[in-house]
């Protein structure tokens, strides 16, 4: 899940990534953990009670179980009730949906259409109705952030580059204090990465409205959060989603709020991976002690095999997979180093 609380990572940096020509030259490609006949999008990953729970994109937020990272993974269906949808989503569709426990129980967020917005999304919240994060999980009435005050958005999103655009990508943080943030994305470009201070139950926003983190011309999305002792590690994703040259970032700030200034580093890309478009990662503690990280990517056909970039300028069918990797934090117990794939 991209939930933190130093059990979750998140990415962001300047990745200078190699479009590809006849003679590029990439890495082999692992094999994903979790391939299903539909799209594993913007994974989020929570481990509760030795189980992994995985909530991807999908019409009421699709969540799948697996015991272990690499499986086997079991398709638990729909953790949103739809029936109980509120006035504000326009559809059903949900994007980048992400829990985690808190006093209030389990506690989901996720991006959906708002009405009269034009096609663009809010940030709804949604309370599980019993002791299991598969769900059902049930919406509350109104948006959590929603641009301007839409819907009856508690946070307003305010100083963001473009007025009309919408919010997506909710990821949660807990600090070292115990104190509970929401990052998210505000969509379009410029684009902007985004933080809000929220109640102790993760309900409602607390004190003030978000403030910005960091803003890029281009696209930076998918935003995860941990503290490493005094160290706010972000990672993001960077570029287009639908082709090779998605990848995955990091920067590094002693302050939560300010990444403006700090250096972009490439974590994941297409060359040094194999995976067509290494992005939307999420970051969780294993059973061992050690850490994960779950990310999608592009395969092509009805197998496992990553899509090459020429069968994605030629449009063949694909979908997006699940991949696994360990996580280790360097000599400084602060950078993120991606180690063996699972």
């Amino acid at each position: 899940m991209r939930m933190l609380l130093r059990n979750r990572l998140g990415f962001t940096a300047v990745v200078m990534l190699l479009l590809a020509s006849p003679d590029t030259a990439y890495a082999a490609a692992p094999t994903p953990v979790y391939a299903p006949s539909y799209s594993i999008a913007d994974p989020g990953v929570y481990r509760e009670n030795g189980d992994f729970y995985l909530y991807s994109t999908g019409s009421g937020a699709r969540v799948s179980r697996g015991r272990e990272a690499v499986g086997p993974w079991t398709n638990e269906g729909a953790a949103l009730d739809l029936d109980a949808r509120p006035a504000w989503m326009a559809s059903g569709d949900v994007w980048a949906p992400d829990i985690w426990r808190t006093s209030a129980g389990f506690v989901m967020y996720f991006s959906a259409p708002a009405k009269d917005f034009g096609g663009q999304r809010c940030i709804g919240v949604a309370v599980a109705t019993s002791n299991d994060p598969a769900g059902d999980f049930l919406p509350t009435g109104q948006p959590l952030v929603c641009p301007g005050g839409r819907q009856g958005g508690e946070d307003r999103v305010p100083g963001r580059p473009i007025a009309d655009a919408g919010v997506i990508d909710p990821s949660p943080f807990v600090d070292g204090d115990g104190k509970r943030f929401l990052l998210y994305k505000t969509q379009q470009t410029p684009s902007t990465l985004r933080m809000v201070r929220l109640t102790d139950n993760g309900l409602h926003w607390f004190g003030n409205d978000s403030a910005e983190l960091l803003r890029r011309d281009g696209i930076i999305e998918n935003p995860v959060m941990v503290q490493r002792g005094n160290q706010f590690v972000l990672l993001a994703s960077r570029y287009g989603y639908d082709n090779c040259s998605y990848a995955t970032v990091w920067l590094r700030s002693t302050d939560r709020w300010h990444f403006g200034g700090a250096t972009e580093h490439t974590l994941l890309t297409t060359a040094g991976t194999g995976i067509c478009g290494p992005g939307g990662g999420d970051v969780t503690p294993s059973l061992d002690g050690g850490w994960r990280i779950f990310l999608h990517g592009w395969v092509c056909g009805s197998g496992v095999k990553a899509c090459t970039p020429a069968q994605i300028d030629n449009g063949a069918d694909r979908r997006r997979a699940l991949y696994a990797a360990v996580l280790n934090w360097g000599a400084d117990n602060a950078t993120p180093v991606v180690g063996a794939f699972l």
